[in-house]
């Protein structure tokens, strides 16, 4: 069996982003693949767990794609801080022989995000609207390939490591089944500090907000990378505001400083993305005017949603990473599509406009949790699971049992459907299958 169908019929996707499926990432040749170890937002600690404690894992697996993409070089890549991690990696890679490389870059926001390590890392820059392997890179996190290395080991996906922090009482690294109630997460950590609480699912920056400010109605996915408990009223509570809203603040508050467009990483980059822009045209409620206004509005479509802008750069408090959302909501409801962007070299200032990240946790509030070390990791056991049928980009998978059937842990439950994105689901606890509807609920 390939490499691709073991990965395949594991149902690994991408463990720190949207959850794209792994098989179809790695159906390619590149010159470069890139392991992404940068944990991107503040609070995280899954990865660096991770490196810490499986790194003979993720080299191995890390050497086994890389032989298989053909590439020329593999990279590990870590934040200049991660002294611990480090010193694991390099004593797997010397442990192996593997001709894998461990390499630092600054403490910066959005270090992880992957058009940002493409460049940190071999200085090639991806095109606007364009992806890693254009420039002859593939990019996975750390935890996606510790799950390519139990796919080729005959593991499907059935668990998921997050971090569970904020205002709980014993932040911890949770080991927890597929479906597992966020719930049971919280129990783990001790507790919320506070009953009423704000829940974010991801990280503070690009995380969102949970059903219930409990976790009961919430589930862990493939794609959960952290459970995060804030103050009711903290910064990290504030509501979503309506698109018209948001307009007329725009036309009252934006000052066009360009703030935004000058911290904003994707045009640090070189990409055609100036959010000031945008926000004069938004607040005209022009910006569905492609005809008129076609480059400025189409290049909302390259925001990458980092946060950077409405969290730091704006001394308004106003939100163009949101604007930047909602534009491309509305192009994509239109059907409207345009690629053909030029493109434009890397900002000679991008070195010293990069947002430190104890810069960006100050600003937000962050820092009494920002230093935190997490050593423990707790193993959820619940005794009923809601598996979601899409857990990640592409469409809903096919389920493949029914209500009264037993099914064992690592049973296949769902299959992604033919010539659509998706990925393969198993169960993950042994028990009864209890409902299929959008997700196939188990109970032990």
């Amino acid at each position: 069996m390939s490499l691709i169908e073991m990965i395949r019929n594991a149902g690994v996707v991408g463990c720190g982003g949207a959850g794209f499926p792994t098989d179809v990432k790695l159906d390619t040749k590149a010159e470069y693949l890139l392991i992404n170890g940068m944990e991107c937002e503040p609070m995280l600690r899954t990865d660096r767990y991770l490196m810490i404690n499986r790194a003979d894992e993720i080299v191995s697996a890390a050497a086994i794609m890389g032989e298989h993409l053909g590439a020329s070089e593999i990279i590990i890549g870590i934040k200049d801080h991660y002294r611990e991690e480090r010193e694991a990696l390099e004593r797997a890679v010397k442990g192996s022989s593997c001709s894998v490389r461990v390499q630092g870059v600054s403490n910066s926001y959005p270090a992880g995000d992957e058009h940002v390590v493409v460049y940190e890392l071999t200085g090639r820059r991806v095109p606007p609207g364009g992806i890693p392997v254009d420039v002859g890179c593939v990019v996975d996190n750390v935890g996606t390939v510790l799950a390519v290395y139990e796919a080729i080991k005959g593991l499907p996906v059935t668990d998921k490591y997050l971090t569970v922090a904020g205002e709980v009482e014993n932040p911890v690294i949770v080991k927890a089944p597929i479906g597992t109630p966020v719930s049971e997460c919280l129990k783990l950590a001790g507790g919320k500090k506070e009953e009423d609480t704000f829940l974010i699912s991801g990280g503070p920056m690009m995380g969102k907000p949970l059903k219930s400010s409990r976790g009961e109605e919430d589930y862990v996915t493939k794609t959960t990378s952290g459970i995060l408990a804030f103050k009711k009223d903290s910064y990290m509570a504030l509501e979503a505001q309506p698109a018209e809203l948001r307009r007329k603040e725009a036309s009252k508050y934006c000052i066009q400083c360009s703030y935004c467009t000058m911290l904003c990483p994707r045009n640090l980059l070189g990409h055609p993305l100036e959010p000031h822009k945008i926000m004069r045209l938004f607040a005209l409620g022009e910006e569905a005017n492609v005809l008129t206004h076609a480059d400025t509005v189409m290049s909302a479509a390259l925001c990458s949603q980092c946060g950077v802008c409405g969290e730091y750069a704006c001394p308004m408090g106003l939100k163009p990473n949101l604007v930047n959302q909602y534009i491309k909501e509305q192009l994509a409801i239109k059907g409207i599509k345009n690629n053909k962007w030029k493109s434009f070299e890397a900002s000679g200032e991008r070195e010293w406009r990069k947002l430190p990240s104890r810069r960006l946790a100050a600003r937000m509030g962050l820092l009494d949790y920002y230093d935190i070390r997490i050593t423990d990791v707790a193993e959820a056991c619940p005794s009923k699971v809601f598996i979601s049928l899409r857990q990640g980009i592409g469409a809903g998978s096919k389920p493949v049992v029914g209500a009264g059937d037993k099914v064992k842990k690592g049973d296949l439950i769902a299959v992604k459907p033919e010539n659509a994105l998706g990925s393969n689901i198993h169960a993950s606890i042994d028990g009864t299958v209890l409902d299929v509807n959008e997700a196939v609920v188990i109970g032990g």
